[in-house]
């Protein structure tokens, strides 16, 4: 009689003990691979945004109006960024309605009602019609690379103070921007382009005799893990236009 070979009731109990080990094990190893994977992604969020604030920050300051830049508060640094920069081939005289230039960029767009300072010192100079620092573009000719601006002699009296050492133009908007560090977040003049920041702020070392002066970032980001990391950042602005 021929014997017919099979599993023992105690051979099947220990297969499934094992294989659901080996599974307990397994599903151990993925899910501690996927936590590790969510708080790498997490740091790296954090790190992404710290970057991008930074690098943006950096970036516009930069290309500011010189001497534009005010740290408002501890937590606000506002300037006013620079559409074109030009040089100028002669001071202009008191009561004279335009101002010969060659303008630093190939962009030959419309400059009409835009702003045109020489030498600004402060922030107000750039905004405050009282202060008789600027003149307001009426209209811009071209001829040979030399562009010309004409403008009203209005309450934009052209008699500026000083002159450039290096007889530099600079052509704005009457526009501010400011990032603050508020709420948990960084905005930019209202809108928020980081989050997961617990605290953090700005500070302005004045210029000296031998350096322009430079803004200092302070940012600390708490990801979801409770972990903290500190970003400070300097960033020089031009003073000497």
């Amino acid at each position: 009689m021929k014997r017919i070979s099979g599993f023992t009731l105690i051979e099947l109990i220990l297969t499934i003990i094992v294989v659901g080990i080996i599974a307990i094990a397994a599903s151990n190893t993925l899910v501690l691979g996927f936590q590790s994977y969510n708080d790498s992604i997490d740091r790296q969020d954090n790190q992404m945004q710290a970057k991008f604030v930074i690098e943006k920050l950096s970036r516009e300051l930069r290309h500011a109006v010189p001497n534009s830049t005010e740290v408002v508060s501890s937590q606000c640094v506002s300037f006013i960024p620079l559409e074109v920069s030009a040089f100028y081939l002669e001071f202009p005289q008191f009561n004279q309605k335009k101002i010969d230039t060659i303008l630093l960029t190939n962009d030959t767009s419309n400059l009409d009602n835009f702003r045109l300072v020489i030498n600004p010192s402060t922030q107000s100079d750039l905004l405050d019609e009282t202060h008789n620092r600027f003149i307001t573009v009426e209209s811009m000719t071209q001829s040979g690379g030399i562009s010309t601006f004409y403008f009203p002699n209005a309450i934009n009296n052209p008699a500026f103070i000083s002159s450039s050492v290096s007889e530099r133009a600079f052509i704005y908007r009457p526009s501010v921007v400011e990032y603050c560090v508020q709420a948990r977040g960084v905005f930019r003049n209202g809108v928020q382009i980081a989050s997961q920041v617990t605290s953090g702020g700005f500070s302005i070392d004045n210029a000296s005799l031998n350096r322009n002066s430079m803004i200092q970032l302070i940012l600390t980001f708490e990801n979801e893990l409770g972990e903290t990391t500190q970003y400070q950042h300097d960033v020089q602005v031009i003073n000497v236009p």
